[in-house]
Formats: C-alpha cells, sequence, structure tokens
C-alpha cells in the first residue's frame, strides 16, 4: 500500500471545530483512495496551555488532548502524531517512526505550509504544498519577503482558483499554482442529523486575523471590512442571522455594532468547538451566509472555503459572496452568489421560495465537485503521485 505522509493544524488550534475538520478530510480521503496515510503536527514548547489558558506541560496540554481525543475517535490513533519541542515527547508516533515512514512515502503533503523539519523534507520523493490563504501567502512571499519555503515544494496547490489568471492582480511569486477546491468527506456529513426546518442564516467566522497587506497601491484586508459592508442584512430581512464568532477584545466595539444592528453572536467554542458540534451546528442552520475575506473578495481570487463546502455536503445551501467563482463551480442552486446588500436581500428571497430544491442542489454540488475523493484524485495526478 503506497504510503502518504500529511503534515497540517489540528491540535495547535483546539476546539476548532471547522479547521479540525478541513485537515482531518484529506486524511479520510486518501485513506478511501487506498493509502496508509500518516498525519503529523508539530507543537511548540510555548504552545501548551491548560484549560484556564494558563501555560502548562505537554502531558497536561488541552493541545494534546485534543489532538489525542479527536484521532482516537476518527481511528487514527495509530497513522498520527503530535511532536512536543522538536520530538522531545509526543503522543502517537515517535519521531523516529515517523522519518522511517517518510523515507518510505510516495509524497510529503503540506496543508497550509510545509513542515520545518528538514530530516521529514529530506526523506520523501515529493512535497507537496497546499496554500489555504490565497493573496496573503502571494503577497507575504513577493512583496513583503517572508520565507514561506515555498522553495522546498515540487507542486504548489492553492484554494486561490484564479491565482495567475487574468483579473487578478496578485503576483505568482514567479511560481505555478494548481489550482485546489476545499474536500469533504461525505460519509462525515451524511451521518449527521437532518434538520428541514431550521430557521437561522449562519456562518463560522474570525473577524480578524491578519495584518492588511499593500499591493499597487491597494489594501487587502480582513473579513470584518465585509461583514460591515452587510451589517443592515438582519433589518432587510425576515430571518435571523447568527455568527459563531471569533473576535478579540480589541474589536469589542465591533461586536457592539453587530449586536445594535439585530446579528445574533454566539461563541465558537461552545458550538462549533469539535468535529461533532460543528456539524450539529451547520444541520440546525437553514444555509450559511458566506461572507468572504476582503482580501479575497477584491483580489478576485477565486478563493472558495472548507465552510461552505462543509454546508453544502450538509445539504444546506450557501449564500456565498462572489469572490470570482462563476468559472469554477456552477452557481444559482444551492450555491447563491451576491456582490452587494440588494443581492443578499434578493438571494435571500430566492433561498426560501426555492428551498428545497437549493437544498437539493447544495448535497449535489457537494458529491460532483467537493467529494474528497474526487479532489485529491485531481491533486495527485497534478503532482505526478502514484
Amino acid at each position: 500500500m503506497p504510503k502518504l505522509l500529511i503534515n497540517g493544524t489540528l491540535g495547535n488550534l483546539p476546539y476548532y471545530g471547522g479547521n479540525t475538520m478541513a485537515t482531518l478530510q484529506f486524511v479520510l480521503g486518501l485513506q478511501r483512495l487506498g493509502f496508509d496515510v500518516l498525519f503529523f503536527e508539530q507543537l511548540k514548547s510555548e504552545g501548551c496551555s491548560d484549560t484556564h489558558d494558563a501555560r502548562c506541560s505537554f502531558i497536561d496540554s488541552v493541545q494534546r488532548a485534543y489532538f489525542a481525543r479527536v484521532m482516537t475517535a476518527f481511528s487514527l490513533a495509530g497513522q498520527s502524531s503530535l511532536l512536543y519541542a522538536g520530538g522531545a515527547e509526543h503522543w502517537g508516533v515517535s519521531l523516529q517512526e515517523l522519518l522511517c515512514f517518510a523515507r518510505e512515502a510516495e509524497a510529503l503533503i503540506g496543508i497550509g505550509g510545509l513542515t520545518s523539519l528538514t530530516e521529514i523534507l529530506g526523506s520523501v520523493k515529493k512535497r507537496i504544498y497546499i496554500d489555504q490563504d490565497p493573496v496573503y501567502t502571494q503577497l507575504w512571499s513577493a512583496v513583503y519577503n517572508v520565507d514561506l519555503n515555498l522553495a522546498s515544494a515540487d507542486t504548489l496547490f492553492t484554494f486561490g482558483l484564479n491565482i495567475g489568471a487574468p483579473g487578478c492582480p496578485i503576483p505568482t511569486c514567479g511560481r505555478q499554482w494548481h489550482k485546489l477546491l476545499p474536500v469533504v468527506d461525505l460519509e462525515f456529513w451524511r451521518s449527521g442529523e437532518v434538520i428541514s426546518d431550521a430557521e437561522k442564516l449562519t456562518t463560522v467566522a474570525s473577524w480578524s486575523g491578519y495584518d492588511p497587506l499593500e499591493y499597487q497601491g491597494e489594501w487587502y484586508d480582513q473579513k470584518a471590512v465585509e461583514f460591515k459592508r452587510f451589517i443592515s442584512l438582519p433589518s432587510c430581512i425576515d430571518r435571523p442571522v447568527e455568527v459563531a464568532l471569533c473576535i478579540s477584545s480589541h474589536d469589542y466595539a465591533d461586536l457592539r455594532l453587530l449586536k445594535e444592528h439585530g446579528w445574533g453572536v454566539v461563541d465558537p467554542q461552545i458550538h462549533v468547538g469539535d468535529p461533532w458540534a460543528y456539524r450539529a451546528y451547520l444541520a440546525h442552520s437553514r444555509a450559511e451566509l458566506g461572507i468572504a475575506k476582503n482580501a479575497y473578495v477584491k483580489a478576485r481570487s477565486g478563493w472558495f472555503s472548507d465552510r461552505s463546502a462543509a454546508y453544502l455536503a450538509s445539504g444546506k445551501p450557501v449564500l456565498v459572496q462572489d469572490t470570482g467563482l462563476a468559472a469554477h463551480l456552477p452557481l444559482g442552486t444551492g450555491l447563491i452568489p451576491f456582490r452587494t446588500l440588494e443581492e443578499l436581500v434578493d438571494a435571500v428571497h430566492d433561498l426560501d421560495a426555492r428551498y428545497a430544491d437549493h437544498c437539493d442542489g447544495a448535497r449535489k454540488l457537494a458529491k460532483e465537485y467537493l467529494s474528497a475523493e474526487k479532489v485529491l484524485s485531481v491533486m495527485l495526478a497534478d503532482a505526478h503521485v502514484a
């Protein structure tokens, strides 16, 4: 059985169910394709905290506990490793076992970037880089001279489906970027509870994260900028709107603004804190209100969210802010695009008028375009991995 090594982020972000599934679905999909897969993650010595967010030892950390719980639940305990302080301690597979696996692996797949462990980079036959933050990745590298280890990659993939295409101004860093859609494990989403009479439009979001970036006189900013463009939506429709929102104390004025305009705001660690809570939250939603980061929209990047993919796989329609998707996914039924507040209001009315069709279209779209087996087969072919 051919071996594949995967590096990504899971334990470093405990209680982020959406991020967990975005990573895990690569592992599950590649297993279904017949690969012997080993997932590993590095945890820095300063990265351990307890349930009170205080520094602690690796063995007492929530990062270790979360990683172990998720991997055990998905029957991946023997195919995963959380390395602490460069491998001084670990949960699951040891560093030495990991290196042995790497020497036999057909490729290393770095989700969000490649590992810094040079022994592993030098052991595998091929190195595949998956860019989850298009626009930012390219600008950090080409304009801000951040070393993202792109040079170590044999093949680069990006969720920015228009990177390198006419109409997208973002530099390519002199490299070829292969297109990659998010992957979904249809079995995981199919096994969830089905709620057919849900009322709320929902989403899961971080208000801000990266600093704004400047390129050729334009600023590429965060999701908060786009949320404010649609902040009056609740007063324009007869339907509740809710966001499971990660927001810092520095942005509490914006949080008050959201609530004053009728937005429901809930704690993501409580409502979507693991894969099963995340699945239940989507199941209890009528549809997703998919607002994108300003950078993705302004750049016409063609970015499509792994979160929106999960809603579709749940049979939930997505109202998607258009980032230039028309050339890559069928829009209109199940996936309803909008650019302005007026278009968004019209999209909500269309959602309600044809709700059953939209739900059916959502699941069909996920099955045809986003299933892990289909997307990953194309990815491996593009990377010339057998």
